[in-house]
């Protein structure tokens, strides 16, 4: 109960604000209007999202990865198809948040808001850095064939 109480206070927001912060990114970037019913059932879509995400961070907490392989194909595929989307929404908003707050800090000229800058772009780049070491990883471990011997 606890992982569940916790996914859905503390990542279902974090997620929502993502998806709807790329979505509005994309279309500002593409100089798109959102039309009348997307602009007001996108926040929907992203909310069910969001929670549904958060449900399974709460699952994938309690059973372990191998919880998103469960069910259907088309099952399977929709809840992947949910995670890289909203993936790539984070990678959008946070690189529109940080294209406007590095200019912003270099123009201020505070040492202060220059080191909060450079530490938030160190924290993006070793955050990708470690998720793209740890998908590497995964992958050999995933192609390497099992034995119970130590590995050197």
């Amino acid at each position: 109960m606890a992982a569940l109480f916790s996914s859905v206070v503390l990542l279902a927001p974090l997620t929502f604000a993502l998806l709807v912060g790329g979505a509005v990114t994309v279309f500002d970037l593409l100089g798109l209007g959102a039309p009348e019913p997307l602009a007001l059932a996108g926040p929907f879509v992203a909310g069910a999202v969001a929670l549904w995400l958060a449900v399974e961070s709460a699952l994938v907490q309690l059973y372990g990865l191998a919880v998103l392989d469960r069910g259907r194909p088309i099952q399977r595929r929709l809840r992947y198809l949910a995670i890289g989307v909203t993936v790539v929404a984070s990678v959008v908003a946070i690189g529109r948040f940080l294209a406007m707050t590095v200019p912003w800090a270099i123009e201020s000229g505070s040492t202060t808001v220059l080191v909060l800058a450079g530490a938030l772009v160190l924290a993006v780049v070793g955050a990708c850095y470690r998720t793209a070491a740890a998908a590497r990883t995964g992958y050999a471990r995933v192609s390497r064939p099992q034995t119970d011997e130590p590995r050197e």
